[in-house]
């Protein structure tokens, strides 16, 4: 399975396990005038079972978008009790006070451009979701609005990272560049998202 969406604002890009039907990986995006949230999620494996896992927790956090990602991310744990398990991270953004919320567990990787112009790559709790209770790390930064992020799953091995970030091109062609470096069949499900903070 292949999958690109583009926007202004995101590009996004899925690629399945050895082009399987099921992708283990599944994301969601929501904006509205309040501001915005980002989902990844990567079931443990791959397939039908991992696909499932990914699913069951991104409903979760669908059904309150506007609730704390603390609670989301306890909604999404409860959710896989019996299932594979998932790796997730969850970002918020507040266009009122331009303030990023971020919290994960697992193996997602985010980056952004902070406003001291430094790469910010906050790190997830360790581990999964499984539905066993579990500690959550939240942490918030400023961003700057027209900067860039990117999160993706673990099937991305990507290096210079603040290049693509800090580079002049809009998000779509930054995606397609991103692109060029997934094999045509990976080894792992594959998802990035590359954005940019509404200005």
């Amino acid at each position: 399975m292949n999958k690109a969406v583009e926007s202004n604002n995101l590009f996004v890009f899925q690629r399945s396990k050895a082009l399987q039907q099921y992708c283990g990986d599944v994301y969601f995006t929501h904006q509205d005038k309040n501001g915005f949230l980002y989902v990844l999620s990567d079931g443990l494996g791959s397939g039908l079972e991992a696909n499932r896992a990914a699913k069951a927790t991104v409903d979760a956090i669908k059904e309150d978008v506007h609730a704390d990602i603390t609670d989301m991310l306890e909604k999404a744990n409860q959710a896989v009790s019996g299932l594979r398990g998932a790796a997730i991270a969850i970002i918020k953004g507040d266009f009122l006070t331009k303030t990023l919320y971020y919290t994960g567990m697992g193996n997602i990787r985010f980056y952004m451009i902070g406003i001291e112009d430094k790469l910010i790559f906050p790190l997830s709790g360790s581990g999964f979701l499984s539905g066993r209770k579990q500690k959550y790390r939240l942490q918030s930064f400023k961003y700057k609005p027209g900067s860039k992020f990117l999160m993706h799953s673990d099937g991305l091995v990507l290096s210079r990272v603040r290049k693509s970030l800090e580079s002049p091109l809009c998000v779509v062609k930054i995606g397609h560049l991103i692109e060029q470096n997934i094999s045509d069949i990976p080894t792992d499900d594959v998802t990035f998202m590359v954005g940019k903070f509404p200005e």
